[in-house]
């Protein structure tokens, strides 16, 4: 019980989780960048033609 109640591996714990959720929320906003490159992207190839309606 000491073990688990342990400052130093209080801390361990909160800096994992902090880098996790770091680790996340960098990847969403990564992905969303991607997302709207391609979308410019794809509009500027895209001809009136092509559109659905």
């Amino acid at each position: 019980m000491e073990l688990l109640l342990d400052l130093n591996n209080m801390d361990t714990l909160v800096t994992f989780i902090l880098s996790l959720h770091g680790l996340i929320w960098g990847t969403v906003i990564g992905i969303f960048i991607y997302l709207i490159r391609r979308r410019i992207r794809i509009k500027e190839t895209e001809e009136f033609e092509q559109r659905d309606n």
